[in-house]
């Protein structure tokens, strides 16, 4: 399967462009990437990575009884806090428009010795188990419906591992998610014990074209420094350097955002994904921006501390 997606993709009629991002969204456009975007100064890069680390361990209030980091913004009130930057909601009214959801967050930490994530190209997330994730309902694949904004809270340098990205390579499929493949998908995988690319998946599988080297395709290297964020289309392939340092680990916090209009685990009340279940019961999407007409997606309006998710600081209430 050799399918180009688009030339152009084409952006929302209710997207928002202010003269200050028109640039950046050409590029977005071009290249499938944007970065790097400054959210947060040093100090304040700092006082929230420490606070994650202290957070870390406490999962009194934590959304999934498992060992991923998924959906902490439920949790730790700097993370609930994050994912609605004013920065980043610009940018992603700028593309996808402005009604918005967020439907995930993630951590990734890259420890010193650490192998690089191999080149991986995402569309609806059912490389986990074969279940599509995220469905639009109102466009189809050639439309911008999930982006990424993957934030760095200490410096990601190529020693550090980096993101990178093959530019201009979210027009076309380099990779089939749909493939009927065994690597990650057995239940064996144990995301502190595995020697695959990609946290238990071997996504060398999912190749359209096995003899297709992502190398020879021109990388670029997305250098951050701490409090800086690259925002992406998760159909744009991307990877990571090894962490080829003895003592630095790489620590950044990724959100994941999508239109009102597209359903969100449809029709799922658990799914699988790198060796572990998420239960969805107690799931739900945020709206950071605009207003919901379609109701497909479940919304919770506050953290599981009581907190109202907005960029304000919040008082801590006691849980109903």
């Amino acid at each position: 399967m050799d399918q180009k997606i688009s030339a152009t993709t084409g952006l929302p009629a209710s997207a928002v462009i202010t003269d200050d991002i028109q640039k950046d969204i050409e590029f977005f456009e071009k290249n499938g990437f944007i970065g790097p975007i400054k959210l947060y100064e040093p100090d304040e890069a700092a006082e929230i990575l420490r606070a994650l680390r202290a957070a870390n361990h406490d999962r009194s209030h934590i959304l999934y009884d498992n060992n991923m980091n998924y959906d902490r913004h439920f949790d730790i009130p700097e993370l609930s806090r994050h994912i609605m930057h004013p920065t980043i909601l610009k940018y992603l009214r700028g593309i996808l428009g402005a009604d918005l959801l967020c439907w995930r967050s993630e951590w990734f930490a890259k420890f010193p010795g650490g192998r690089g994530t191999e080149w991986h190209q995402v569309r609806d997330y059912s490389y986990t188990d074969g279940n599509p994730l995220i469905v639009p309902t109102q466009t189809d694949w050639n439309a911008y419906i999930d982006l990424t904004v993957w934030t760095a809270f200490t410096p990601a340098t190529k020693e550090t591992a980096c993101m990178r990205f093959l530019p201009g390579s979210h027009k076309k499929y380099y990779y089939d998610e749909k493939k009927s493949v065994s690597t990650g998908r057995n239940g064996e995988y144990q995301h502190t014990q595995t020697d695959t690319g990609f946290f238990g998946y071997d996504f060398s599988e999912f190749k359209v074209d096995p003899s297709w080297d992502p190398e020879s395709a021109n990388p670029v290297d997305m250098e951050l420094q701490a409090g800086e964020c690259v925002i992406f289309t998760a159909s744009c392939a991307h990877a990571s350097h090894d962490n080829t340092t003895e003592r630095q680990t790489r620590l950044a916090i990724s959100g994941r955002y999508v239109p009102t209009h597209v359903r969100v685990y449809p029709d799922l009340k658990s799914y699988n994904a790198h060796g572990e279940t998420f239960d969805l019961a107690d799931y739900a999407t945020v709206l950071v921006s605009g207003e919901d007409t379609y109701d497909h997606n479940k919304i919770r309006n506050a953290n599981n501390r009581g907190q109202e998710f907005s960029f304000s600081p919040a008082e801590e209430k006691t849980p109903c």
